[in-house]
């Protein structure tokens, strides 16, 4: 009797073990470039695709959505087009290079807000700004 509640004892754990791993994820594919690199992952529904950003000025953090806001200097990075939207006078302007007014400003050390992946899709995402002024403001 001891031996059958073992042995069931052990099937069931190695059932557990087993049916866990059909949850899991696994690494298929990884693709690089100096930018991004895009991770497929393979789950029980099928393959997942997920960008994970590398922006030049802040090479060892890793974004996964596409707007990067600057709240203390009220301008954006674009991680899918690489370059920076800041308003110039009453226009909001895209440009490839930090713009001088901030190009003393160490940005891999400033603090910045990935924003959410509703935005992603969004090629004007300042239309939002006076909202994101309000919401991530910097506690000096």
């Amino acid at each position: 009797m001891k031996l059958i509640a073992k042995t069931l004892g052990i099937a069931l754990l190695v059932g557990l073990f087993a049916s866990s791993n059909a949850y899991s994820q696994k690494v298929v594919k990884v693709k690089s470039n100096p930018h991004h690199k895009t991770v497929v992952v393979k789950n029980k529904n099928g393959k997942v695709k997920k960008v994970v950003y590398r922006p030049h000025w802040a090479p060892k953090r890793s974004y996964y959505h596409r707007w990067v806001y600057f709240p203390r200097h009220n301008f954006y990075w674009d991680n899918v087009k690489r370059v920076y939207v800041y308003k110039n006078g009453v226009k909001w302007v895209a440009v490839a290079t930090l713009p001088p007014a901030y190009a003393k400003v160490n940005l891999e050390k400033e603090k910045s807000v990935e924003l959410t992946e509703v935005n992603d899709s969004t090629e004007t995402v300042y239309d939002k700004n006076e909202q994101h002024i309000k919401e991530l403001k910097v506690e000096e």
